[in-house]
């Protein structure tokens, strides 16, 4: 009887609290109109600030999966008492080192190593130049590594890897900025280090990210070949996928005792190269941007503040008015609950008729950013996610609860007799 009791009593607040917004239109708008505001302002930051992380996530994620990277920096992280000094003196990791590590008990949790360095050089192609290209040198297991789109030709092979032959992919920018178009160019040549290298194949265009982690503007050969180029030994690092059954924690502990191993490392010695996780990453984009969405929580609760004052505002007024009406209500019976709930109703209804105002005004804005952004190479998209709408809601729902909380407390203790005689 009690649950029918409150149903029926929600039904009725909600029926008076909905006549009471539309006999006082002009009130009601401006009143919803601070609430959106403020709602939008909030929900846009934390939109904002989620697609952000998102998109760099995104990003981060295409360096592979269940991968570590051997290097002599410590991604993130790391403590005061190891200064930069030291990780400068490491070693630099070398290309015996994987054919070590294939040897190693390890090698059977993993699923692939390679071996990688970078150079940057002036390419040519006919009487075309460009300046201060970065080229890539990896094994050819790199291929099982990472995901590689590529849009015409293909990835050099093992034998190509191991007997450092001259031929290089493309990245889509290069190919364009030497040739004017990314279709037809295997066979054809370009110069590096003096060196004349074959096309093998071009990668399909990955437009720009927010983290620049991409072979659009790179070329990649394999990794003997560009030593033999520039016998430069220096931003060398090892890359290892473990294997999906195993997974890269599982393999960390393991892979680290190896690399002692090779390097015949005592057991008293510090470690003299650092393992790289994805996730070391993924887990400082996520603590950063826990911070970032605090002080965007703080600066959209100040617009959000300013909305609540105006709905409390508003709903002093409402009391006001219907004195002379709350009063006829007690009289014939109506018990300080039903007024407090039904203005706390009003209140909430108020609200949250903003906040929806205020999710779409950030739909939107986003669906608007979207296609502006889609007419560039960025893959940067706003997503307005169900749980920033449920926030949104939920935000809207407590500023007009606690916004109506006093007014309504004021008109469930009103006297009868004296609010019949007020004016």
């Amino acid at each position: 009887m009690k649950f029918r009791l409150y149903i029926r009593l929600l039904f009725e607040s909600l029926s008076m609290a909905f006549q009471s917004l539309i006999s006082n239109k002009l009130r009601s708008i401006l009143s919803v109109i601070g609430i959106s505001i403020g709602i939008f302002s909030i929900i846009t930051v934390f939109t904002a600030v989620d697609s952000l992380e998102m998109n760099i996530k995104k990003s981060v994620q295409s360096l592979g999966k269940n991968v570590i990277y051997i290097d002599k920096w410590l991604w993130v992280g790391g403590s005061n008492d190891y200064p930069w000094w030291k990780y400068m003196n490491r070693p630099n990791a070398r290309y015996s080192e994987v054919r070590a590590l294939k040897e190693q008990p390890v090698n059977q949790l993993l699923d692939a190593v390679a071996f990688t360095t970078s150079q940057s050089s002036t390419i040519r192609a006919g009487d075309k130049f460009l300046e201060n290209v970065k080229i890539d040198g990896h094994s050819f297991e790199f291929s099982k590594i990472e995901t590689l789109e590529i849009s015409e030709g293909r990835f050099f092979n093992e034998f190509e890897d191991l007997n450092a032959k001259n031929v290089a992919v493309l990245g889509h920018n290069v190919a364009m900025g030497l040739f004017d178009k990314d279709k037809g160019l295997v066979g054809k040549s370009i110069t590096m280090f003096g060196k004349k290298v074959e096309i093998i194949g071009v990668f399909k265009n990955q437009g720009d990210n927010i983290v620049n982690l991409d072979f659009d503007d790179d070329i990649v050969v394999p990794v003997k070949f560009l030593q033999y180029l520039t016998n430069e030994t220096n931003g060398t690092n090892i890359i290892v996928k473990a294997k999906d059954n195993v997974g890269a924690d599982a393999v960390y502990e393991e892979l680290r005792g190896s690399m002692r191993s090779i390097r015949r490392q005592k057991p008293q010695e510090e470690d003299n190269f650092s393992l790289n996780k994805i996730s070391f990453l993924s887990d400082a984009i996520t603590e950063l941007f826990k911070t970032i969405n605090k002080f965007g929580l703080i600066i959209g609760l100040f617009s959000l503040l300013v909305g609540g004052f105006g709905v409390a505002n508003i709903m002093f007024v409402s009391v006001k008015e219907r004195t002379n009406i709350i009063g006829i209500q007690k009289a014939l019976g109506a018990k300080n609950e039903f007024i407090l709930f039904h203005f706390l109703t009003e209140a909430i209804v108020l609200s949250i008729l903003g906040g929806i105002i205020g999710i779409m005004l950030t739909w939107g804005v986003s669906g608007l950013l979207n296609m502006f952004i889609s007419g560039t190479e960025s893959s940067f998209r706003m997503v307005l996610t169900w749980g920033n709408v449920f926030q949104g809601i939920m935000f809207a729902s407590v500023i007009g609860l606690l916004a109506g909380l006093i007014p309504a407390y004021r008109a469930s203790r009103l006297v009868p007799v004296e609010a019949i005689r007020s004016k």
